[in-house]
């Protein structure tokens, strides 16, 4: 009986305990940063600070992300794509987000769309987009949907595409991506992807694309001349080591 007592005495003791850390004022929510990835200066930065409902002075544990971020995206009317809600303790939240934006252009002779850069249908266009070659016939799409389209080839999927814009923007490069590339070519057996100074990138196969990107880009940044990234192909090969050569 007396074990059973102190064991109440002791939960209620932890109860009391922890609900004075949660509402104590050192986890109480004191900043939120707000950052844009995709566009430096977005338009759209201080629209999501006053839509995400998260209030200074709460508690960060009873934060809710994912109200935080259905609370943005319906209130800025598809214009913006939360990519993350983040807690960093004691009392800061930090909130990444893109600007929905074409990043593609795709066509098959009969139909043609504009994509952002997770590949998905919207309805605005723009000039400064990337050409995306596929080789098979696109679906009929409304705004919104993800792009879809038929081919017998296993490299040429609008995954692979979404990837590749994934790994560029871990590299810190997302909001500059529509400037390094003018086109995705993957309706042959590789992936190849034609730079805006005039070079090929010419990636053999879609596993560790990732690692292949960051590799690619080191070449391209750190060892090419400026006549090398004018002309030629850079080849992005291997799986167990990832390997690049460079080509006339």
């Amino acid at each position: 009986m007396r074990n059973k007592k102190l064991i109440i005495l002791f939960s209620v003791l932890l109860a009391v305990t922890l609900l004075v850390v949660f509402n104590s004022v050192l986890f109480s929510v004191q900043h939120i940063d707000v950052h844009c990835v995709n566009v430096e200066k977005s338009q759209y930065t201080d629209k999501v600070k006053a839509s995400h409902k998260i209030k200074n002075g709460s508690s960060i544990f009873f934060v809710d992300k994912a109200e935080a971020i259905q609370n943005i995206e319906k209130s800025l009317g598809g214009n913006v794509r939360v990519l993350s809600v983040e807690k960093q303790f004691p009392n800061r939240i930090y909130i990444d987000f893109v600007e929905v934006r074409a990043y593609v252009k795709v066509s098959d002779g009969h139909r043609t769309y504009y994509c952002d850069n997770d590949m998905r249908v919207i309805s605005n266009g723009g000039d400064e987009v990337i050409n995306l070659k596929i080789s098979g016939e696109l679906s009929e799409l409304q705004t919104g949907d993800k792009l879809t389209f038929s081919t017998s080839k296993g490299l040429s999927n609008a995954d692979v595409v979404t990837a590749i814009f994934d790994a560029l923007a871990r590299l810190g490069y997302y909001d500059t991506v529509i400037n390094l590339f003018d086109e995705i070519d993957i309706s042959g057996n590789f992936i190849v992807l034609r730079t805006a100074t005039g070079m090929k990138w010419e990636i053999v196969t879609a596993d560790r694309l990732a690692e292949k990107l960051r590799l690619a880009m080191s070449v391209y940044v750190n060892e090419l001349d400026d006549d090398k990234r004018s002309r030629g192909t850079l080849v992005i090969a291997g799986t167990e080591k990832i390997i690049a050569n460079y080509r006339e």
